[in-house]
């Protein structure tokens, strides 16, 4: 059992959580079952590897990550290098209608890294192919989003020039639109789980029940992917932290320990759920920190400086890193002007 991911899984959940789970190829190969287009059959996913990069913007980290992950090809493709796949996991509450922006900024910032390291290995860019790129948009909000969208939508109309911009064809998967139906039929083990986080805030007694249906489920996962079923819990652990009220917990982890068939395995579920507690804890205490830091840094900026626009307020108010707001508020006590405490 790694304690390291299972804590980082129960930090900054939101962020942390289902990017964990895609990284691995299993969960990867049900994501993309579920897409329904055919491409995991071109794909050699027991070679997937991960690219220790991100590639989402500081400032957006609260409402979304991504996963970088490359695998050898299959049949006539195969031996012309590798697919990246890149998952952008969007968990804020509401689609964006500049999603085609920021996509194209991501796949081209994955060009360019490639591009990167050819040079570094060959000292030039002569004889550089790019290695193919799969976007893939995960959307785990509530509200309806029917499709990503076109750079050409966001161009004012008019002007005659909107099918010259750029294109990108992502495999976009909205969570809230796929039938539970299909979560199981096609999703594998993975899609038993979501279906447990679209479902993540109805009433307590229904949530309760597809809980006990989900842990039974993957019960029937064979015992060469035991790290993946344990990572599977631990998620599901993690989520019953996040979602549901406090007075709830407590009768849920119950059921999960309950639901699982063997002692040995009750233990280490126990284990999970005892550290993810412990690590919430932590979490807490670092919150409780960090919106101090927050709300000083807002109060001081708004007493020198008079009104500070709500962009900057939003960006300081989203920010998770705790050496970065000391850092601006190392930089308020010299500066003359806002724009040089540098948010932004």
């Amino acid at each position: 059992m790694d304690l390291t991911r299972i804590r980082a899984m129960a930090r900054n959940f939101h962020e942390n959580g289902m990017k964990l789970l895609l990284e691995h190829p299993q969960n990867v190969r049900d994501l993309l079952m579920l897409a329904g287009v055919g491409v995991v059959e071109r794909i050699e996913l027991d070679g997937l590897t991960r690219v220790q990069q991100t590639f989402v913007e500081r400032d957006y980290r609260h409402i979304e990550a991504d996963v970088v992950l490359t695998a050898p090809l299959r049949g006539e493709s195969a031996g012309r290098g590798r697919l990246w796949i890149y998952i952008l996991i969007e968990h804020q509450s509401a689609p964006d209608r500049l999603m085609p922006l920021r996509l194209h900024d991501y796949v081209i910032q994955i060009f360019k890294f490639q591009k990167r390291e050819w040079e570094k290995r060959h000292g030039s860019v002569a004889g550089l192919q790019f290695q193919p790129v799969l976007a893939v948009v995960f959307y785990t909000g509530e509200r309806r989003w029917d499709a990503v969208g076109t750079l050409a939508e966001l161009i004012a109309p008019g002007a005659g020039f909107q099918e010259r911009a750029p294109t990108l064809d992502p495999l976009f998967l909205n969570l809230r639109a796929i039938a539970p139906e299909v979560l199981e039929a096609r999703g594998g083990f993975f899609g038993q789980v979501l279906r447990l986080v679209k479902e993540r805030k109805r009433r307590h007694g229904e949530f309760k029940k597809r809980l006990v249906r989900v842990i039974r489920a993957l019960e029937a996962m064979p015992a060469e992917e035991r790290l993946r079923w344990l990572e599977l819990l631990s998620y599901i652990h993690a989520l019953v932290y996040h979602v549901r009220r406090p007075a709830e917990r407590p009768e849920l982890r119950r059921e999960i320990e309950a639901s699982v068939a063997t002692d040995a395995d009750r233990q280490e579920v126990f284990q999970v759920g005892r550290t993810i507690a412990d690590e919430l804890k932590d979490e807490g205490r670092l919150l409780g920190k960090l919106e101090t830091a927050r709300e000083t840094l807002v109060r001081l900026l708004r007493r020198r400086f008079g009104d500070v626009p709500e962009a900057t307020v939003a960006i300081i108010q989203s920010t998770s890193d705790f050496d970065r707001l000391n850092g601006w508020l190392d930089r308020f006590a010299t500066a003359d002007t806002l724009e040089e405490v540098g948010i932004g």
